[in-house]
Protein backbone atom coordinates (compact mmCIF):
# COMPACT_ATOMS: atom_id res chain seq x y z
CA UNK A 1 0.00 0.00 0.00
CA UNK A 2 1.04 3.54 -1.12
CA UNK A 3 0.72 5.80 1.78
CA UNK A 4 -0.10 10.09 0.77
CA UNK A 5 2.47 12.60 2.47
CA UNK A 6 -0.14 14.83 2.16
CA UNK A 7 -0.89 16.98 4.84
CA UNK A 8 -3.78 15.87 7.44
CA UNK A 9 -5.35 18.55 10.01
CA UNK A 10 -4.04 22.21 9.93
CA UNK A 11 -5.86 25.52 8.93
CA UNK A 12 -8.37 25.56 6.28
CA UNK A 13 -7.68 27.13 2.85
CA UNK A 14 -9.94 28.82 0.72
CA UNK A 15 -13.11 26.37 -0.30
CA UNK A 16 -13.60 26.83 -3.89
CA UNK A 17 -15.22 24.43 -6.37
CA UNK A 18 -13.04 22.22 -8.96
CA UNK A 19 -14.95 22.30 -11.88
CA UNK A 20 -13.91 20.02 -15.10
CA UNK A 21 -12.64 22.89 -17.27
CA UNK A 22 -12.65 20.87 -20.47
CA UNK A 23 -11.29 23.87 -22.93
CA UNK A 24 -7.61 23.97 -20.52
CA UNK A 25 -7.06 20.07 -21.57
CA UNK A 26 -5.19 20.87 -24.56
CA UNK A 27 -3.86 24.60 -23.84
CA UNK A 28 -0.07 25.48 -23.33
CA UNK A 29 -0.33 27.75 -20.02
CA UNK A 30 1.70 30.96 -19.55
CA UNK A 31 2.06 32.91 -16.84
CA UNK A 32 0.79 35.63 -18.98
CA UNK A 33 -0.91 36.18 -22.95
CA UNK A 34 2.44 38.35 -23.46
CA UNK A 35 4.46 35.57 -22.31
CA UNK A 36 2.84 32.91 -24.22
CA UNK A 37 3.54 34.59 -27.95
CA UNK A 38 7.16 35.65 -27.00
CA UNK A 39 7.47 31.53 -26.36
CA UNK A 40 6.18 31.08 -29.74
CA UNK A 41 7.92 33.67 -31.60
CA UNK A 42 11.25 32.19 -29.59
CA UNK A 43 10.69 28.63 -30.68
CA UNK A 44 9.87 29.22 -34.36
CA UNK A 45 12.18 30.75 -37.10
CA UNK A 46 10.31 34.11 -37.60
CA UNK A 47 11.74 37.15 -39.75
CA UNK A 48 9.08 39.19 -39.99
CA UNK A 49 6.05 40.25 -37.77
CA UNK A 50 2.86 42.02 -39.01
CA UNK A 51 1.11 43.74 -36.44
CA UNK A 52 -2.06 45.71 -36.48
CA UNK A 53 -2.05 49.61 -35.68
CA UNK A 54 -4.40 48.86 -33.13
CA UNK A 55 -2.81 46.98 -30.21
CA UNK A 56 -1.55 47.86 -27.14
CA UNK A 57 2.43 49.02 -26.55
CA UNK A 58 3.03 45.60 -23.69
CA UNK A 59 2.56 43.21 -27.24
CA UNK A 60 4.70 45.33 -29.70
CA UNK A 61 7.17 45.40 -26.72
CA UNK A 62 7.12 41.57 -27.23
CA UNK A 63 9.62 42.06 -30.12
CA UNK A 64 12.12 44.86 -28.36
CA UNK A 65 14.94 42.37 -28.77
CA UNK A 66 15.40 43.00 -32.66
CA UNK A 67 15.55 40.04 -34.04
CA UNK A 68 12.33 40.20 -35.75
CA UNK A 69 11.55 42.65 -38.09
CA UNK A 70 7.98 44.84 -37.34
CA UNK A 71 5.44 45.76 -40.19
CA UNK A 72 2.16 47.09 -39.30
CA UNK A 73 -1.14 47.58 -40.76
CA UNK A 74 -4.12 49.30 -40.90
CA UNK A 75 -7.64 48.36 -40.17
CA UNK A 76 -10.86 48.87 -42.28
CA UNK A 77 -14.03 50.01 -40.66
CA UNK A 78 -15.36 46.26 -39.93
CA UNK A 79 -12.19 45.38 -38.28
CA UNK A 80 -10.44 43.24 -41.46
CA UNK A 81 -7.20 44.19 -43.01
CA UNK A 82 -7.00 47.48 -45.46
CA UNK A 83 -4.67 46.78 -47.82
CA UNK A 84 -3.89 43.63 -48.55
CA UNK A 85 -0.50 42.21 -47.34
CA UNK A 86 3.05 40.44 -48.84
CA UNK A 87 4.06 37.86 -46.40
CA UNK A 88 7.28 35.95 -47.15
CA UNK A 89 8.39 32.53 -46.09
CA UNK A 90 10.00 33.30 -42.91
CA UNK A 91 6.54 35.73 -41.99
CA UNK A 92 3.64 35.58 -39.70
CA UNK A 93 0.68 37.99 -39.14
CA UNK A 94 -0.80 38.46 -35.69
CA UNK A 95 -4.45 39.15 -36.22
CA UNK A 96 -6.92 40.41 -32.63
CA UNK A 97 -10.52 39.40 -32.13
CA UNK A 98 -11.12 43.10 -31.38
CA UNK A 99 -13.60 42.60 -28.37
CA UNK A 100 -14.41 38.96 -28.92
CA UNK A 101 -16.62 39.75 -32.10
CA UNK A 102 -14.46 39.46 -34.89
CA UNK A 103 -14.09 35.83 -35.10
CA UNK A 104 -15.51 35.88 -39.09
CA UNK A 105 -12.74 38.81 -39.51
CA UNK A 106 -10.04 36.27 -38.55
CA UNK A 107 -11.48 33.12 -40.26
CA UNK A 108 -11.05 35.57 -43.58
CA UNK A 109 -7.50 36.20 -42.64
CA UNK A 110 -6.37 32.59 -41.93
CA UNK A 111 -8.28 31.70 -45.45
CA UNK A 112 -6.63 34.92 -47.28
CA UNK A 113 -2.81 34.38 -46.12
CA UNK A 114 -2.76 30.59 -44.70
CA UNK A 115 -3.28 29.01 -41.67
CA UNK A 116 0.28 28.21 -41.17
CA UNK A 117 1.40 31.93 -41.31
CA UNK A 118 -1.33 33.69 -38.96
CA UNK A 119 -1.34 33.93 -35.41
CA UNK A 120 -5.29 34.61 -33.78
CA UNK A 121 -4.71 37.07 -30.39
CA UNK A 122 -7.80 36.00 -28.79
CA UNK A 123 -7.10 37.81 -25.43
CA UNK A 124 -10.63 40.09 -26.16
CA UNK A 125 -12.55 36.35 -27.02
CA UNK A 126 -12.16 33.95 -24.30
CA UNK A 127 -15.57 32.25 -25.54
CA UNK A 128 -14.13 32.17 -29.28
CA UNK A 129 -12.72 28.74 -29.56
CA UNK A 130 -9.12 27.44 -31.00
CA UNK A 131 -9.51 28.31 -34.66
CA UNK A 132 -7.52 25.90 -37.24
CA UNK A 133 -4.35 28.24 -37.62
CA UNK A 134 -0.65 28.59 -36.10
CA UNK A 135 -1.73 29.25 -32.97
CA UNK A 136 -4.75 30.82 -30.64
CA UNK A 137 -3.53 32.70 -28.04
CA UNK A 138 -5.95 33.72 -24.41
CA UNK A 139 -5.81 36.33 -21.45
CA UNK A 140 -8.11 34.28 -19.44
CA UNK A 141 -8.04 37.48 -16.37
CA UNK A 142 -9.25 39.78 -18.46
CA UNK A 143 -12.76 37.93 -18.12
CA UNK A 144 -12.05 35.68 -14.94
CA UNK A 145 -10.89 37.05 -11.38
CA UNK A 146 -7.18 35.58 -11.51
CA UNK A 147 -4.05 37.10 -10.86
CA UNK A 148 -2.45 36.65 -14.74
CA UNK A 149 -1.97 33.73 -16.82
CA UNK A 150 -2.71 33.48 -20.71
CA UNK A 151 -3.30 30.04 -22.58
CA UNK A 152 -1.67 28.86 -26.24
CA UNK A 153 -2.90 26.46 -28.76
CA UNK A 154 -1.44 25.12 -31.40
CA UNK A 155 -0.90 21.59 -33.14
CA UNK A 156 2.74 22.57 -33.84
CA UNK A 157 4.80 20.30 -32.92
CA UNK A 158 7.88 22.59 -32.38
CA UNK A 159 6.06 24.65 -29.72
CA UNK A 160 6.68 23.79 -25.81
CA UNK A 161 5.54 24.14 -22.55
CA UNK A 162 7.53 25.99 -20.34
CA UNK A 163 9.37 23.65 -17.70
CA UNK A 164 9.11 26.29 -14.99
CA UNK A 165 5.88 27.17 -13.82
CA UNK A 166 5.24 31.49 -11.84
CA UNK A 167 5.62 31.29 -8.15
CA UNK A 168 4.61 35.03 -7.47
CA UNK A 169 0.80 35.04 -8.32
CA UNK A 170 -0.11 35.40 -4.78
CA UNK A 171 1.77 39.00 -4.60
CA UNK A 172 -0.76 40.31 -7.42
CA UNK A 173 -4.09 38.82 -5.57
CA UNK A 174 -4.67 41.91 -2.99
CA UNK A 175 -6.88 44.00 -5.59
CA UNK A 176 -8.66 40.83 -6.69
CA UNK A 177 -9.35 40.36 -2.54
CA UNK A 178 -10.21 43.60 -2.35
CA UNK A 179 -12.72 43.86 -4.88
CA UNK A 180 -14.50 41.45 -2.72
CA UNK A 181 -15.84 43.71 0.01
CA UNK A 182 -14.68 46.70 -1.11
CA UNK A 183 -15.34 49.78 -3.88
CA UNK A 184 -12.67 49.17 -7.34
CA UNK A 185 -11.17 52.81 -6.59
CA UNK A 186 -9.77 51.15 -2.64
CA UNK A 187 -7.41 48.71 -4.50
CA UNK A 188 -6.65 50.86 -7.77
CA UNK A 189 -3.71 51.50 -7.29
CA UNK A 190 -2.54 47.88 -6.71
CA UNK A 191 -4.51 46.49 -9.60
CA UNK A 192 -2.49 48.93 -11.71
CA UNK A 193 0.83 47.76 -9.60
CA UNK A 194 0.06 44.31 -10.54
CA UNK A 195 -0.46 45.24 -14.00
CA UNK A 196 2.64 46.27 -14.57
CA UNK A 197 4.36 43.41 -12.66
CA UNK A 198 2.90 40.88 -15.57
CA UNK A 199 4.39 43.01 -18.09
CA UNK A 200 7.71 42.51 -16.42
CA UNK A 201 7.41 38.49 -15.76
CA UNK A 202 9.52 36.29 -17.21
CA UNK A 203 8.20 33.38 -19.80
CA UNK A 204 7.11 30.57 -17.10
CA UNK A 205 4.11 28.42 -16.81
CA UNK A 206 1.26 28.84 -15.73
CA UNK A 207 1.24 29.21 -11.58
CA UNK A 208 -0.16 26.68 -9.44
CA UNK A 209 -2.39 28.90 -7.94
CA UNK A 210 -4.25 30.53 -10.83
CA UNK A 211 -4.39 27.16 -12.59
CA UNK A 212 -6.31 26.16 -9.42
CA UNK A 213 -8.72 29.64 -9.63
CA UNK A 214 -9.24 28.63 -13.54
CA UNK A 215 -10.81 25.60 -12.04
CA UNK A 216 -12.99 26.79 -9.97
CA UNK A 217 -14.81 29.76 -12.66
CA UNK A 218 -17.93 28.89 -13.75
CA UNK A 219 -17.13 29.15 -17.74
CA UNK A 220 -20.48 28.70 -19.17
CA UNK A 221 -22.59 30.60 -17.17
CA UNK A 222 -19.90 33.69 -17.78
CA UNK A 223 -20.39 33.10 -21.66
CA UNK A 224 -24.15 33.20 -21.11
CA UNK A 225 -24.42 36.14 -18.78
CA UNK A 226 -21.79 38.05 -21.58
CA UNK A 227 -24.08 37.33 -24.41
CA UNK A 228 -27.24 38.59 -22.67
CA UNK A 229 -25.86 41.38 -22.06
CA UNK A 230 -24.21 42.68 -24.81
CA UNK A 231 -27.40 41.41 -26.95
CA UNK A 232 -29.57 43.59 -24.16
CA UNK A 233 -27.50 46.70 -25.07
CA UNK A 234 -27.32 46.05 -28.53
CA UNK A 235 -30.96 46.26 -29.02
CA UNK A 236 -30.80 49.77 -27.44
CA UNK A 237 -27.70 50.58 -28.64
CA UNK A 238 -27.55 48.97 -32.17
CA UNK A 239 -28.97 52.71 -33.94
CA UNK A 240 -26.67 54.97 -32.68
CA UNK A 241 -23.26 52.27 -32.92
CA UNK A 242 -21.25 53.23 -36.18
CA UNK A 243 -19.97 49.61 -35.86
CA UNK A 244 -21.76 47.09 -37.09
CA UNK A 245 -22.00 44.12 -35.08
CA UNK A 246 -23.81 40.59 -35.28
CA UNK A 247 -24.93 39.05 -31.78
CA UNK A 248 -26.42 35.78 -32.44
CA UNK A 249 -29.77 34.90 -31.20
CA UNK A 250 -29.40 33.70 -27.28
CA UNK A 251 -31.53 31.51 -25.45
CA UNK A 252 -31.46 29.71 -21.99
CA UNK A 253 -30.24 26.83 -23.76
CA UNK A 254 -27.62 28.39 -26.81
CA UNK A 255 -23.88 27.27 -26.79
CA UNK A 256 -23.14 28.95 -29.28
CA UNK A 257 -23.02 32.86 -29.59
CA UNK A 258 -21.08 36.31 -28.90
CA UNK A 259 -19.94 36.51 -25.95
CA UNK A 260 -17.43 39.63 -25.84
CA UNK A 261 -15.16 41.11 -23.84
CA UNK A 262 -17.31 44.39 -23.49
CA UNK A 263 -19.73 46.26 -25.84
CA UNK A 264 -17.58 48.65 -28.50
CA UNK A 265 -19.72 51.68 -29.05
CA UNK A 266 -18.93 53.92 -31.47
CA UNK A 267 -21.28 56.55 -31.31
CA UNK A 268 -23.12 58.70 -33.95
CA UNK A 269 -24.86 60.76 -31.69
CA UNK A 270 -23.95 63.07 -28.33
CA UNK A 271 -23.50 60.42 -25.49
CA UNK A 272 -21.80 60.95 -22.57
CA UNK A 273 -17.79 60.85 -22.94
CA UNK A 274 -15.44 58.63 -20.87
CA UNK A 275 -14.78 61.01 -18.70
CA UNK A 276 -18.61 61.59 -17.22
CA UNK A 277 -19.31 58.25 -16.70
CA UNK A 278 -15.96 57.91 -14.88
CA UNK A 279 -17.57 60.69 -12.65
CA UNK A 280 -20.66 58.55 -12.29
CA UNK A 281 -18.64 55.39 -11.18
CA UNK A 282 -18.68 53.62 -14.50
CA UNK A 283 -15.41 52.55 -15.05
CA UNK A 284 -14.49 52.08 -19.04
CA UNK A 285 -11.01 51.10 -20.60
CA UNK A 286 -9.23 53.18 -23.19
CA UNK A 287 -7.91 51.33 -25.76
CA UNK A 288 -5.36 52.01 -26.24
CA UNK A 289 -3.65 55.84 -26.25
CA UNK A 290 -0.69 54.84 -27.35
CA UNK A 291 -1.72 53.36 -30.69
CA UNK A 292 -2.22 57.62 -31.11
CA UNK A 293 1.22 57.56 -31.73
CA UNK A 294 1.26 55.14 -34.42
CA UNK A 295 -2.12 56.56 -36.51
CA UNK A 296 -3.27 59.12 -38.46
CA UNK A 297 -5.71 61.93 -37.04
CA UNK A 298 -9.06 61.17 -38.45
CA UNK A 299 -8.62 57.35 -39.43
CA UNK A 300 -10.44 54.19 -37.76
CA UNK A 301 -7.81 53.52 -35.21
CA UNK A 302 -7.81 57.27 -34.56
CA UNK A 303 -11.19 56.95 -34.64
CA UNK A 304 -11.90 54.15 -31.99
CA UNK A 305 -9.39 55.77 -29.19
CA UNK A 306 -10.72 59.09 -29.64
CA UNK A 307 -14.31 58.14 -29.56
CA UNK A 308 -15.14 54.39 -28.58
CA UNK A 309 -16.93 54.21 -25.21
CA UNK A 310 -15.88 49.83 -24.30
CA UNK A 311 -19.04 49.34 -21.69
CA UNK A 312 -19.11 46.67 -19.16
CA UNK A 313 -21.11 43.57 -19.70
CA UNK A 314 -19.84 40.86 -17.57
CA UNK A 315 -21.17 38.23 -15.78
CA UNK A 316 -20.98 40.19 -12.83
CA UNK A 317 -23.89 42.42 -14.50
CA UNK A 318 -28.03 41.80 -15.47
CA UNK A 319 -30.21 43.18 -17.88
CA UNK A 320 -31.26 45.77 -15.55
CA UNK A 321 -27.81 46.94 -15.06
CA UNK A 322 -27.77 47.64 -18.62
CA UNK A 323 -30.75 49.73 -18.74
CA UNK A 324 -29.07 52.05 -16.23
CA UNK A 325 -25.60 52.01 -18.32
CA UNK A 326 -28.16 53.09 -21.36
CA UNK A 327 -29.78 55.73 -19.43
CA UNK A 328 -26.79 57.26 -18.31
CA UNK A 329 -25.12 57.70 -21.86
CA UNK A 330 -27.88 59.84 -21.76
CA UNK A 331 -27.80 59.63 -25.60
CA UNK A 332 -28.99 62.93 -27.41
Amino acid sequence: MSLSTDALGGYIELELPVKDQHWLANAYKFNSARAALTSLIAQLTIKEVWLPRYLCDSIINTFDGGKVQLKFYELAEDFTIKSELSLGEHSLLLYVNYFGVCTEQALCVISQYGANKVVIDNSQAMFCDPLETLATIYSPRKFFGLPDGGLLYSDDPRIKQPEGRDNTSETRMGHLISRLTNSPEKAYQKYLEAEQAIVDLPVLGMSELTERLMHSVDFEAAKFARGRNARHLHNYLGKYNRLNLNFDDITAHSTQHTAPLCYPFLPNVNTARRADLIKKRVFIPSYWPEVMTRVDEGNFEWDLVTNGLFLPCDQRYTEHDMDRLVHLLAIK
